[in-house]
């Protein structure tokens, strides 16, 4: 079996645009994957093609020996720049392989070690802690257990997202939370911002724990805009409030900076979304800067890299909770990952209505949802397939963001 093409589609879904790979072989067998890497996709997807120069003539079913070549041949290692558009056609790949051998591919990767992935949804704090509340109990009435907003103020005060056109025009979030807040959305981690900021950010929380009561799980994910010193602030004012996990407190790049943040909070660190490789995930295990480790499959280098990733984790008692506010083949993606380790905790997805409609026009089966958890999909290869003729209705956008 050969490769002989592979293509790629940019679809614009919601506040993000899912870049869909497609590999064709000479046995008429097709894998399917998708990653998201926002502000980036054009540039993802020329990587994609650049890959291709190599791919298209390989045997498919060789994944860890392509994985390697395409990896060190670029000579420019690292970085998820180089590793997104690797993570995609790994993930197609394996796609190939488990339907040419007729399993899923969590067989393939060792599993399963559960029959359903636990998962929470994105809970956007809104403008008040009130409304902070509703959303909260919003998320619950939909049948979670565990939710996550971005850090409030910093974050999710507005409902849209701004897309780049001659109009100036704004796209709804669709649940997603990490929304413009009343900050400064380039305000740098040693810039000061109001006194009050974070005696605020308890206030929300205090609100939406007392709305979904104590046994519900909470986060809130920083995307990196605070100091050391301001991150263990947060921390000691969120500490009686029982968070599962504190996320991205302090910028990616200083593994030893979020150590000391992670050594100073009773609540657990999280990070890892923009790690790539084992490589790059190496110093924060290590040094156990987090108790939750947060690779994405779709960047951080494709399904084996994560597993190595998990495995990495688990001789220091880690936690994984894989990186996914993305569509619905990186979700499934990242269930085959769910399902294939031992130190699994919980898995991200918007969880909106809105989100999810979306999802299953461009894809088939729609992932199945029960008291919490998504149910594995029991198809060869990743088990759900795209639905090509559904992405002319959601064109790619050039998104705007900032951190």
């Amino acid at each position: 079996m050969k490769i002989t093409s592979v293509q790629t589609y940019a679809v614009g879904l919601g506040f993000r645009n899912c870049l869909f790979v497609r590999i064709d072989t000479d046995a008429g067998i097709t894998g399917w994957a998708e990653t998201v890497f926002k502000r980036k996709t054009k540039t993802i997807e020329q990587g994609v093609h650049e890959l291709a120069r190599y791919l298209v003539g390989q045997d498919p079913m060789r994944i860890e020996d392509h994985w390697e070549k395409m990896y060190r041949d670029s000579f420019w290692v690292g970085g998820p720049m180089h590793t997104t558009p690797l993570s995609v056609v790994e993930i197609a790949l394996w796609d190939i392989k488990g339907k040419a051998l007729g399993v899923p591919v969590y067989q393939l990767l060792g599993g399963p070690t559960r029959d359903r992935i636990l998962v929470y949804a994105h809970c956007p704090a809104g403008a008040t802690p009130e409304e902070f509340a509703a959303n909260g109990r919003a998320v619950v009435t939909r049948g979670y257990k565990a939710m996550k907003t971005t850090l409030p103020v910093f974050y999710g005060a507005k409902r849209t997202v701004a897309v780049k056109t001659a109009e100036g025009t704004s796209e709804a979030a669709r649940g997603y939370s990490g929304t413009w807040g009343v900050l400064d959305r380039s305000l740098k981690e040693t810039e000061f911002f109001p006194s009050d900021t974070i005696p605020r950010i308890r206030e929300f929380f205090v609100a939406l724990r007392e709305a979904v009561g104590p046994s519900t799980g909470l986060m809130v994910d920083c995307h990196g805009r605070l100091s050391p010193a301001n991150s263990i602030r947060l921390c000691e004012a969120l500490a009686d409030l029982n968070l599962m996990f504190i996320e991205e407190p302090v910028p990616p790049e200083n593994a030893e900076a979020l150590a000391k943040v992670a050594e100073a909070s009773s609540t657990s660190i999280a990070a890892g979304e923009r790690w790539a490789t084992i490589y790059g995930a190496r110093d924060f295990i290590v040094r156990q800067a987090v108790a939750v480790a947060q690779p994405d499959v779709v960047n951080c280098g494709g399904l084996a890299q994560a597993k190595k990733i998990a495995a990495l984790a688990e001789a220091y008692y880690i936690g994984i909770a894989p990186h996914n506010p993305n569509g619905p083949l990186a979700t499934v993606a990242a269930m085959h990952l769910a399902a294939s380790i031992p130190n699994f905790l919980i898995l991200e997805t918007i969880g909106s209505d809105e989100d999810k409609a979306i999802q299953a026009e461009v894809s088939r089966p729609a992932l199945r949802f029960e008291d919490g958890h998504l149910l594995l999909p029991e198809g060869p290869g990743l088990g759900v397939e795209p639905v090509p003729e559904a992405f002319e209705q959601y064109p790619y956008q050039p998104f705007e963001g900032w951190r």
